[in-house]
Formats: C-alpha cells, sequence, structure tokens
C-alpha cells in the first residue's frame, strides 16, 4: 500500500464513523421545548419567557455563564448543533431571533405572523419549524433565518415534537387536536409540508355528577414523544361549560396519549389520564389530591417514566411505565389493564419549590424543571428504580435562571396571582379552592383572541343560562375592580375563604378586604391592565405604543381629510358611523352603565361609540357633544379652520384607517390601533393653512406612503373587521349580547369559495345602490383620482334610518331600502280555514332580522269580511305604544329568575325570547280567524320596523329635555293584500 493513500483512507473512516455518530443524532426524537442542554451537556440554555431574555447556565453547578436580553416573551427555543446557533420565538412581539449559541450575540430578527410560539430544529432536513399560534401557521425557517415555507394549518397551532422518522406532530391547543406533517416529503415539494393526518381527541362525555371530569380537551401546549418512538403523551385541560362556571366543575386536569404507530396514529382513548382516575393520590384524610393545569411532559431517559408539571397547583405528576404492555398487546399482568386506563400516577410531589413550574428536561437521572414565575430552576433525584421509587428534591434552587427581573414586583405579583392554583400560598386569600384552577385555566396567557373559544364552548341552553363565564357578580371590573376580583375568586375559583374544604378559614367581605388582600387584588388588576391584556378593562380595545393614553392633537382631525376625499367624507361625516354616536340615546344609555356600575364602566361602550376618548384619556361625561342634526361635520371643519385639536366621538377616519389588527376575541373592540407607524409629511400637523398646503402638496406627489399607512386591505375588506365592534358579549360573565359576525358565518353569505355568493359585511353596508347588492357603482375615493368601479361608499347604512334623516335626506333613503330589501312576505290561509299564516322570510340579511337590540319589527294585519268590518287586527300602535299581544320579532333578555334586563344589556344572564328570523328563514306567523265570517275576507298584512319604541324616546327626552327629540316613525318593509273565499 502506498503510504501516501493513508491519510486519504483514515479520512474516509473518519468521516464515516462522524457519520454514523451524526445519523444517530439525527433518529432522536425532540419536542419545542424553552430549556435545552447543549450539545456535549455541559450547558442548559434557557428561554427566559416574559423576563425576555436567553441564558446559559452551568449544567453542573447552575452558574449563570450569559444572559442575552432580546425581547418581550420568549416561549421556546430550538439547537442548530452543527451551525451552534439558536432560533428564538417572541410571542409577543411576533418575531424570531437567530442567535449565536455560544456568545448569545443577535445573528438576525425574522418578523412573523401573530403569536409565535413553538419550535424545533430537524436535523434531517436541517431547518426548524416554527408554529404561530394566533395566525394559524406552521413556518419553516432556514438556517439562514429565512422563511422558505409558510404552511397554513388548522386552529392555533402550539406544541410540536418531531420523531426521529420525520413525522412532525403539531397540537392544535384549543380545539384538541394533533396534526401530523411528513418532513421527509417536504424536500421533494417545494419544502411544502405534507400533511398527513389530523386527530381529534375526544370529548369525554357529559357526567350526572359534576365532579367527573368531563368536556372538550383544551390548553395543549406541549406534546412529549417516548425515547422509544411508540407513544406521545399529551397534558391539557377539559372545559366543560355545559353548566355554571365554577372550580370543581369546569376545569379538569388530563393527559391523553397517542399510538403513534406509523400510518395508523390514534388516541387511545381507553388510556386517557383524568383525575379521580388514573391521576388519583388519596391524602392523610382519605380525599383525592387535586392538581392543576397540566403543562409539559419529559420521559426519563430509559422511558421507564414520565413526569408533568402542573403549573397551576404547582407539583409533578410522576407515572411508572415499566410495567405497561406494549402498545396493542394486552398486558399479562393485568387482565383489566383496558378498563383501568393502563398506568395511573405513582406520586404528586407537592409542591415543587419556586413559582409557576412549566418546563422540564431530564439529564443523567436529574429532573430539572424551569419556574416560569420565580424565573429559577428547580432539581430532583429521578434515578430511583422500580415503581415505587419517589422522586426526591435535590436542589431547591438549582440555578437562577436571570440576573435581574425587568418586572416591577408589583405586576410580578399580579402576574403570578393569575397563573396561581396553589391553595397553600396566600391560604387565607387564597386565588383558588382546593387546588382547582386558575386564571390562566381558561384565560390563556391572559386576555386575547383565546376568549372567542371560551364563548363558543358555552353549550347551554341560553334560554336556561347564557353566560359562559363567571356567574352572579355582584359589581362589573370598572368602578371597583378589588371587590370585582374577589367576588369572582369566591364564586367560581373557591377562594378568599370560600373553599368547602376549609371551612376554618375567614372569608373575606368583598366591601371590606383587609390591606394585605387589597394589596394582593391591587398587583392583579396590575397584569389584568397590562397592555397586553385589557389597559381600559371595560374594552377590549389595544393602543400599539409603550404609552396607554395619547393627546386630541396627535390625532387627524377627520375635517382635513375632506381636502382630497371630499366624497368619502360627506358620506362618512353624515354616517351613524360618524360623528354622531354621540346621540342623546348614546349618551343615555352611557350615563345608565356608569351609574349602575362605575364611571370606569363608560368605556365598555366607548371602546365602540367613542374610543378616542378612551385613548385620549377624557373620562369625562360626554356633555360638551355636538347636535344631533349637525349636518356633513360642520364643527369638524369649524375646529381645523381656527387650528384647534378635537377629541372626535364615533369612528374618526384616522381611528378606523390605523387599526392594524382585528383580534377575533368575541367583539367588544377587541381591535388594536397604531399611531406612531403611520407615514407623517412635513407640517402634517399644523395649523397653519399655508403650511398645510404644503403637507397636502407632499401627499399628492408621494401618495403611496400615503395610502400604504391608512390602508390595509386585506384586513378592511374582511367581515371580522367589523365584527370588533358588531360584537358583543358581557364582561367577566361571558353571556353573548349581539352576534352578528357568528350569524353571517353560518349564513349562506359567507361562501369564500363561491364568488357570486359570498357577500362580507362592506359587500352590503358600504354600497352606493342599497336595492341590488350585485350592482357595481362606480366613483372616485380621492377627488381627481382615478375611477373605481365600484366605490367602496362611506355611508355606512344600516337600520337606523332615524338619525340617518336627520342629517341626509340620501342616507336615509338608503337605509330604509337596505331595510326594505331584507324580508320577503306572503300570507295564506290554513287547509281547515280556521288560521291566516303570516310568512316571512329572512332572504337577503346575512344575521338575523333586526339586527339591532332596540329595533323593533312586527307585524300588522287586518282581516276585513265582506261587509268591511274589521273582525281581526294585530300590531297596531295604540298612541305609538305596541300591544302587548302583537307578533314581535326580538330578542329578550333577562336575569337568571326571569326578570328583563332591560337596557342593562350587560347584565344579561339568560335569553327570555328570541324570534328574530335567521338568514334564510321563514317565519310563519299564524293568526286564528274568528266564528261567523262573512266571506269574501280581505287580508292586509304588513312588516313594519321602528328604529325605536315611543317609551325608550320618552325616557331620552326626560334626560335631555333641552335637545329636540322626535319619536321614530315606523316604516313599511312590506305589504301583500290577499282577498280569500271560503274553502
Amino acid at each position: 500500500m502506498n503510504i501516501n493513500t493513508l491519510p486519504k483512507l483514515m479520512l474516509t473512516l473518519l468521516l464515516l464513523i462522524s457519520s454514523s455518530l451524526y445519523a444517530s443524532n439525527v433518529s432522536a426524537n425532540t419536542k419545542s421545548n424553552s430549556l435545552l442542554l447543549s450539545t456535549d451537556k455541559t450547558q442548559f440554555i434557557s428561554a427566559n419567557m416574559d423576563a425576555g431574555s436567553v441564558s446559559i447556565l452551568n449544567a453542573e453547578t447552575g452558574e449563570l455563564i450569559a444572559e442575552q436580553a432580546l425581547g418581550k416573551d420568549l416561549r421556546r427555543l430550538a439547537l442548530d448543533s452543527v451551525n451552534n446557533q439558536l432560533l428564538v420565538s417572541d410571542y409577543l412581539a411576533n418575531q424570531l431571533y437567530l442567535i449565536d449559541a455560544k456568545s448569545l450575540a443577535l445573528i438576525k430578527t425574522i418578523k412573523t405572523g401573530d403569536r409565535p410560539f413553538g419550535i424545533v430544529y430537524d436535523e434531517y432536513n436541517k431547518q426548524y419549524y416554527v408554529t404561530l399560534f394566533e395566525a394559524k401557521q406552521l413556518l419553516t425557517v432556514s438556517t439562514d433565518g429565512d422563511i422558505s415555507a409558510t404552511t397554513q394549518t388548522a386552529d392555533t397551532p402550539r406544541g410540536l415534537a418531531l420523531a426521529n422518522d420525520g413525522r412532525l406532530f403539531v397540537t392544535h391547543s384549543m380545539t384538541g387536536q394533533v396534526s401530523i406533517y411528513d418532513t421527509r416529503a417536504a424536500t421533494l415539494q417545494s419544502n411544502t409540508l405534507q400533511l398527513k393526518k389530523v386527530i381529534q381527541l375526544i370529548d369525554t362525555p357529559e357526567h350526572a355528577s359534576r365532579a367527573v371530569p368531563q368536556g372538550k380537551p383544551r390548553v395543549l401546549d406541549n406534546i412529549a414523544i417516548s425515547p422509544d418512538g411508540t407513544q406521545a403523551w399529551l397534558p391539557h385541560v377539559l372545559w366543560s361549560f355545559s353548566d355554571n362556571f365554577q372550580f370543581q366543575s369546569t376545569v379538569f386536569p388530563t393527559i391523553s396519549l397517542l399510538d403513534l404507530t406509523p400510518g395508523k396514529e390514534k388516541e387511545m382513548v381507553d388510556k386517557r389520564k383524568q383525575l379521580f382516575k388514573q391521576i388519583n393520590i388519596i391524602e392523610n384524610n382519605n380525599t383525592t389530591r387535586i392538581v392543576s393545569n397540566p403543562h409539559d411532559a419529559a420521559f426519563r431517559e430509559d422511558g421507564k417514566k414520565i413526569f408533568i408539571t402542573l403549573s397551576g397547583s404547582e407539583d409533578l405528576l410522576v407515572f411508572d411505565l415499566s410495567r405497561q404492555g406494549e402498545i396493542g398487546k394486552k398486558s399479562k399482568r393485568h387482565r383489566r389493564t383496558k378498563l383501568q386506563g393502563g398506568v395511573k400516577a405513582t406520586q404528586i410531589y407537592r409542591h415543587i419549590p419556586g413559582t409557576n413550574p412549566r418546563s422540564l428536561i431530564e439529564k443523567d437521572g436529574t429532573l430539572y424543571v424551569q419556574n416560569a414565575m420565580s424565573h429559577d430552576l428547580v432539581s430532583f433525584d429521578v434515578s430511583g428504580k422500580g415503581p415505587f421509587a419517589k422522586v426526591k428534591l435535590a436542589n431547591a434552587q438549582f440555578a437562577n435562571l436571570i440576573s435581574h427581573d425587568p418586572i416591577a414586583p408589583e405586576l410580578r405579583l399580579g402576574k403570578t396571582l393569575f397563573n396561581l392554583a396553589n391553595s397553600d400560598k396566600f391560604e387565607n386569600s387564597a386565588m383558588a379552592g382546593d387546588f382547582w384552577m386558575s386564571c390562566n385555566s381558561c384565560h390563556v396567557d391572559g386576555f386575547n383572541f383565546t376568549n372567542k373559544y371560551l364563548l363558543a364552548d358555552g353549550t347551554k341552553d341560553v334560554k336556561v343560562n347564557a353566560m359562559t363565564g363567571h356567574i352572579g357578580l355582584s359589581s362589573m371590573i370598572a368602578g371597583d375592580p378589588i371587590e370585582a376580583y374577589i367576588d369572582m375568586i369566591q364564586k367560581t375559583q373557591g377562594g378568599m375563604g370560600t373553599d368547602p374544604k376549609k371551612p376554618e378559614l375567614p372569608k373575606v367581605d368583598p366591601k371590606a378586604p383587609s390591606v394585605e388582600i387589597v394589596r394582593l387584588m391591587s398587583a392583579l388588576n396590575m397584569y389584568v391592565t397590562t397592555k397586553e391584556n385589557l389597559p381600559y378593562l371595560s374594552t377590549w380595545l389595544r393602543f400599539d405604543d409603550e404609552r396607554k393614553f395619547t393627546h386630541k392633537s396627535e390625532w387627524l382631525n377627520s375635517a382635513s381629510c375632506e381636502s382630497c376625499h371630499s366624497t368619502l367624507y360627506k358620506q362618512w361625516s353624515n354616517s351613524n358611523h360618524g360623528m354622531h354616536m354621540d346621540s342623546p340615546y348614546y349618551r343615555f344609555q352611557e350615563n345608565l352603565a356608569a351609574e349602575s356600575e362605575g364611571e370606569p364602566f363608560r368605556n365598555l361602550c366607548r371602546g365602540c361609540h367613542a374610543p378616542q376618548t378612551i385613548l385620549n384619556n377624557n373620562t369625562a361625561p360626554l356633555t360638551h357633544l355636538n347636535s344631533m342634526y349637525e349636518k356633513e361635520g360642520q364643527s369638524l371643519r369649524d375646529a381645523l379652520k381656527a387650528g384647534l385639536p378635537v377629541d372626535e366621538t364615533g369612528t374618526s377616519c384616522v381611528f378606523c384607517h390605523r387599526i392594524t389588527k382585528a383580534e377575533d376575541a368575541g367583539g367588544n373592540t377587541d381591535l388594536t390601533v397604531n399611531l406612531k407607524d403611520r407615514a407623517e409629511y412635513l407640517f402634517e400637523f399644523s395649523s397653519n393653512p399655508a403650511l398645510k398646503l404644503i403637507a397636502e402638496a407632499q401627499i399628492n406627489a408621494s401618495p403611496q406612503q400615503h395610502k400604504d399607512s391608512y390602508s390595509n386591505p386585506e384586513l378592511y375588506k374582511s367581515s371580522l373587521y367589523c365584527a370588533t365592534c358588531h360584537n358583543e358579549f358581557t364582561p367577566g360573565q361571558g353571556a353573548n349580547v349581539n352576534n352578528n359576525y357568528g350569524e353571517w358565518q353560518a349564513s349562506k353569505f359567507n361562501a369564500p369559495d363561491n364568488p357570486e355568493q359570498n357577500k362580507t359585511c362592506i359587500d352590503c353596508h358600504m354600497r352606493m345602490d342599497m336595492t341590488d347588492f350585485d350592482k357595481k357603482t362606480p366613483g372616485q375615493a380621492t377627488d381627481n383620482g382615478p375611477i373605481k368601479p365600484n366605490l367602496i361608499a362611506h355611508n355606512f347604512i344600516g337600520g337606523n334610518y332615524y338619525f340617518s334623516d336627520m342629517r341626509s335626506k340620501e342616507h336615509g333613503k338608503l337605509s330604509r331600502d337596505i331595510l326594505r330589501n331584507a324580508l320577503l312576505l306572503d300570507v295564506a290561509m290554513s287547509e281547515d280555514d280556521r288560521n291566516i299564516d303570516v310568512k316571512v322570510t329572512n332572504h337577503n340579511t346575512g344575521h338575523k332580522m333586526p339586527g339591532g337590540a332596540r329595533r323593533q319589527v312586527w307585524v300588522d294585519l287586518v282581516v276585513t269580511d265582506s261587509k268591511g268590518v274589521e273582525r281581526l287586527v294585530s300590531g297596531q300602535l295604540n298612541d305609538g305604544y305596541l300591544p302587548k299581544d302583537s307578533r314581535v320579532f326580538a330578542k329578550k333578555s333577562g336575569y337568571m329568575h326571569g326578570e328583563p334586563v332591560g337596557l342593562k344589556f350587560w347584565r344579561v344572564e339568560k335569553i327570555l325570547a328570541d324570534t328574530r328570523i335567521s338568514p334564510d328563514e321563514t317565519r310563519v306567523e299564524s293568526f286564528e280567524l274568528p266564528e261567523g265570517l262573512s266571506y269574501p275576507i280581505t287580508v292586509v298584512s304588513k312588516i313594519n320596523y321602528r328604529s325605536f319604541s315611543k317609551p325608550l324616546t320618552s325616557k331620552v327626552q326626560a334626560a335631555f329635555p333641552e335637545q329636540n327629540i322626535p319619536f321614530a316613525d315606523v316604516i313599511e318593509l312590506n305589504k301583500i293584500t290577499k282577498v280569500f273565499q271560503q274553502q
């Protein structure tokens, strides 16, 4: 052998060995986590969640080696060991960070859709996968930090796990699904991930006893694959909102199991672990140990045990797997394994030191638990062999993850309380009774889009109970949030001295709490009112800025838009979306809300009706408002001419055109407004007319910049944009008040795959012709601009013709047109000649008719005999009052005891009646004919409509006697006359 070839042979041998080692690394199962081990296992790498940093720690000593501040809320990270770099998800900043794994130096920031969460690295394809929780996407990210593919997924993708054969498992947190993607096939088709299967976890059926686990699988944060790749364990909860929300019957801790046999993946339904069944450790007093909020799972390296963090009750749950049979094979040891649900919990370690345990990782017989609120690591000895070996605490504070907490102590306390279900902490003022649930059990990560799933999962009969959330609130969360929080905790979470298992604890008086409890609840309120939650408390309105409030001078007066958009300005200014939401009816309702619940509760109304006043911190009653008869926003023109800033009511041009996000949380102004990132031109905010002309000249010279700042077609053309205000739910109690969006979603008009049939809110309510929704009307959005084939009109036409008439006869006519285009009418006689059947069909409305809470729609019927005598009369006004026996189409809301809530709509607890007509529904109203009729008879039937009833208008007139408030006239939507002979 030539000696010169030896180095080449050795090199080849080394490469083969290296390839073999690399292949074994590729074959390892991995899952998304916020705590990782370095490749050589000498260091921990931690994503420190709301501390906003990444840390490196010595895995032997716990010493904090390095920490790098990156963003807001870092949820997960994944390691590319070849390039020695990390990809980190920032949940609140909507971006990813590619960083060096040694120095933690930032390499690249990657903008994403809403709420990036899970991340895993794929050694085989050398790329990352990232879930976007809110955006419903799965990203493929290259090692260079480029998004190479975007895959649309089912709702709420969150947890990730990658099997050694390339199957990628994605948990869908709020729908209880697991999607399986083939990452190996992706390399063959432009990197697009191939969906192979979706597994729907079963609902545990309802049980007569509310203390038995039942409900829908929800809050799936993580998925863990067993070392042998045969199983996956998914910690989650069951939501059961089929009855009153209550801590001992609504949220149940659960772990579901999947059989991962390739091509035959399925849920092992009989192996599901549930409280009182497989999660069942008996206390000394012969009661079951209650736990809450299963979060993360990790297998011991030998696969003999699995550990699960219980983040609410702050416990560690242990299952011994050493005696379980193989999947698909019957156990020889236990004949009834299947009936018993497989392995049961062998230990619940109570409590894990620190606060809010989340992620965990096992290394060489030691388990490390990452605490989210105290930002430290706890270590446990889990090396014991045999099914009876117990997990033992090794070090209560193995390591501090951060050098200092960037969150203020009181805010940290509030956030901790929000996540806390450990009844042993603050025992006399516990957030939960018997360790059952925390606020976070339902309000996942605070108050965000997941709220809509709470509302949707309320499966009760609304005529019996319309509330999904907290029941029987004595006060809304407004004037005195401290009292409201205590009231909620006592009535639905069993805390604050109301735990039935601890009758010896003193019950806190919500109206006279101790100084300590006031401190705790004030801290909780501080967290609830943070920017990412409910900064204005009674409304879901959010302001995208580090500041909480603006000044009215920062808002462009809507009249300034008129110089370029005169047509649209005139339409808007005379519309019911314009500045005239200051009507006396609105003021009357807002004043009632403040009087009933406290002054801050005005925000519930103002979020939609006067949002700029909230953002400008204008808390005063709206006594300064303009006349409801004012035309074309003349007061705005006057203020603009005088150079005076204005605090506009209604929805101003800038407000609507700077909405950057619709949260889809159920309504109540669940949107985000951004002022800081718009394009600004020199002198744009000047009050000097000459300088304003210079600003306008700049806009005309560079219009695209202006258009980009004030136009978001993808959002503005969506019906969800309108739903932010036209859907309403009651704060705290979670009862639906108005569901126009949901009704439209269920209608034939929501047909995106059929353009001829599909009609969005805009397609019907922002048109120039309300008699034909398919007719396109050309027009100019910008003066001297191009003629658009179908002008998106800013009349915002709806059913309130009453106010439209006051300012513009054109608007009034359009309002009447859309109403008369809504319902079809027919009249027939029954086969036995005993009844007249009036048939009303909602054929052209995408929501129930009527849509507004105060609107009146009813049947007006007159039957005249052959002698001209009126023998049957129904629905005719008596001095403006509608008789009680009239056939009215309306929703009537009430309290649990049956009394109507009247104008206090935010207090609705159940629906007393709902006779509104759904889209495409035909309602038949039968009227019994009197005896002895002389035929032929003439039947005149009408469908009448009125914006406001006379009793309501009388109350508003009494509240504002100085205003000239007329009664609403009645308009006839449809009329039919028929003559019938006796059959």
